[in-house]
Formats: structure tokens, C-alpha cells, sequence
């Protein structure tokens, strides 16, 4: 009787789950034939599956999670005020506030929210420009470290502060830049030679001709020698010549 029981529970189980994949398939093929979604997602039905999926981890609608999070190096990526919007509706913490360490020039910055259950102050890791620069983030082409520091230091410090103290909501994705500027830059996929090693292998060369001077006659010392006409090989006689000879002696 238990093993029945069992048996159908397991059954009904397989059922529940096979109904929702479908239910997820069809919702995912509405999702890719949409245009609002960005491009990572139109037609790609496993990426809207994917997105279908973390909305329902992170009860947001599917449509904000598609125009929210992007496929960067192969890794899912929230943009940085779709976090600060997660963090803020949440209810479970104040609003992020951001402490520059000055407002008109800011070289570091850190996000502080307050714990409504316990009342406790969470402050995020301090960021820096300086921080910036070691880790290689504002040495990149095109970095937006350069042209707006501001911004860059508070998306990166909300970034921090929801993976110390919020990291369920996002799910411990990373943001778009973090992403971007953690990036490892392209590895050389030259194959080594054994012998060389790293060495570039150049083509062999030939041999340049050796140019042999010649000294003449006029730049020597003394008078030249003269020069001797070769002798002619002297010419095999006939066996008629033998013979005449030989009637002559």
C-alpha cells in the first residue's frame, strides 16, 4: 500500500513538472517572438526560458528580466539599476544611499542601507578611483571610469553591497560592467613549437653567395708571369703508322 502511494506521488510529481516545462516552453516562444526584448532574446526560446525561470526565482516579470539582463561571455548579467531598483523595492532594507567623499570631485564612494527588521546600519565596501585603476577597470578602451566616475563608483558599490548583504536578490550575478571589466583579455591560442618555445620561427634563408675578389695582373708586385699555353695530349698512332715504321726500320 505505501509503495503505491509512493508510486503515484512520484507520478504525480513527474506530471506537475512535465506540465510547467510546457508551460514555460509556450511562454518562452511568446517572449522570443516579441520585439521589446533586447537581442540576446528574440527568437532564442532557451535564453527566454532562462529569463522565465529567474523571474520566477526573483518574483519580477519576465519582461523586465529580459530588457534587464544580458548575456555577456557567456554570463547572465543584471544592469546596474535593475539591482538598485531590486534592492529599493525589496522591503526588506531602506533605500541605498551612496557617501561620496566629495560631491563635486568624487574619488571614493560606498552604499549604506538600514536593516528594517533588526534596525542594524549595513554599510558596502569602500570604492575607489585608485581601487579602479589596480584593478585594471578604468584602463580599458572605451572605459566609462574616465568620463563618469561618479556613476561608475556608485553602480560598483551597489554592486558590492547587495552581494554582502543581499546576494538572494540578485541571485549573486554580477552587473554589466563588473562583468565587462573583469573580462580576461584574449588568450593567444598560437600553438608553441616544442623547440622554440615562444620564439616566432622565422623561414630560413638562403645563403648569401660568397664574392671572391680577383686580383689582376697590374695590382701585383713584379712583372706577371706569363702564361703558358696548355699542351696538346699528344695523338695515339694508327696501326698502319706502326706498321710503316716498323717496314722503315
Amino acid at each position: 500500500m505505501e509503495n503505491e502511494q509512493h508510486e503515484n506521488n512520484a507520478l504525480a510529481i513527474a506530471d506537475a513538472e512535465t506540465r510547467s516545462f510546457e508551460l514555460i516552453q509556450r511562454q518562452a516562444k511568446m517572449l522570443s517572438a516579441s520585439t521589446l526584448v533586447p537581442k540576446d532574446f528574440i527568437g532564442n526560446v532557451a535564453n527566454c526560458a532562462i529569463a522565465i525561470n529567474v523571474a520566477k526565482r526573483t518574483r519580477l516579470g519576465p519582461l523586465m528580466v529580459a530588457q534587464n539582463l544580458a548575456i555577456i561571455h557567456g554570463r547572465p548579467s543584471w544592469s546596474a539599476t535593475a539591482l538598485i531598483g531590486m534592492i529599493n523595492s525589496c522591503g526588506r532594507y531602506s533605500p541605498l544611499r551612496f557617501v561620496f567623499d566629495d560631491e563635486d570631485a568624487p574619488t571614493s564612494c560606498y552604499a549604506v542601507a538600514t536593516d528594517k527588521q533588526s534596525g542594524q546600519e549595513l554599510k558596502g565596501e569602500k570604492i575607489t578611483l585608485e581601487m579602479a585603476k589596480k584593478e585594471g577597470w578604468s584602463t580599458k578602451n572605451g572605459s566609462k571610469w574616465l568620463t563618469m566616475p561618479g556613476q561608475m563608483l556608485r553602480y560598483r558599490a551597489a554592486s558590492f553591497w547587495s552581494r554582502a548583504y543581499a546576494s538572494d536578490l540578485s541571485l549573486g550575478f554580477y552587473t554589466q560592467d563588473e562583468v565587462r571589466d573583469f573580462a580576461e583579455p584574449p588568450r593567444n591560442v598560437t600553438p608553441i613549437s616544442p623547440i622554440t618555445g615562444n620564439k616566432k620561427i622565422e623561414p630560413e634563408q638562403e645563403p648569401e653567395p660568397e664574392i671572391i675578389e680577383v686580383a689582376t695582373a697590374d695590382v701585383l708586385w713584379g712583372d706577371p708571369e706569363p702564361v703558358k699555353e696548355p699542351t696538346k695530349p699528344e695523338r695515339k698512332k694508327s696501326l698502319q703508322q706502326l706498321i710503316d715504321e716498323s717496314e722503315e726500320g
